[in-house]
């Protein structure tokens, strides 16, 4: 009974294994459309209503959604040390958050973009952040692809690796 409960309970791990090893594939891509919608918004509010950094950062730390929230809030927070840290510094320290899941690429990307916001006139700035948002749809799209093609897999790779070792112990 005891060697069945375990056999059970190794399965049951290997197949929980599989299905949140998608779930992180899924995550991403949430992520990356949140951030890609957040940074929409700051480029419309650049563009239309010319609004000031401060400012833009509130209204997108309330309106975006999670996780791209907490980098804007992050940003707003910071604000107060602004004369001991840049924006740019404060703006690279809110992309780093884990929970945004971005890679390597998307990090350089988005840390560039820190170095344009509030540096830069209006036009610049819109220039950065249309280049960001080209190369995030890009991004969104490739992790929406990986999620399809990959989850599927990872969920029955975890089935599997679960039900061979299940046969292998009893």
């Amino acid at each position: 009974m005891l060697k069945l409960l375990g056999v059970l309970l190794l399965a049951g791990g290997t197949a929980a294994a599989g299905f949140c090893a998608a779930g992180q594939l899924t995550k991403r891509a949430r992520a990356l459309q949140a951030l890609l919608g957040a940074l929409e918004l700051m480029e419309r509010e650049l563009s239309f209503r010319l609004t000031p950094m401060p400012e833009l950062l509130e209204r997108l730390s309330r309106q975006a959604d999670p996780p791209a929230d907490g980098l804007f809030a992050g940003c707003r927070e910071g604000l107060s040390s602004l004369g001991e840290r840049s924006l740019a510094e404060l703006w690279k320290a809110g992309v780093r958050q884990p929970a945004l899941l971005l890679e390597a690429e998307e990090l350089a990307l988005l840390d560039g973009l820190g170095q344009v916001l509030g540096s830069y006139d209006g036009e610049g700035q819109l220039a950065a952040l249309a280049q960001t948002c080209a190369a995030l749809e890009r991004a969104l799209a490739e992790a929406r692809s990986e999620r399809k093609r990959m989850g599927r897999v990872y969920q029955t790779l975890g089935l599997a690796a679960g039900a061979f070792l299940a046969i292998l112990l009893v």
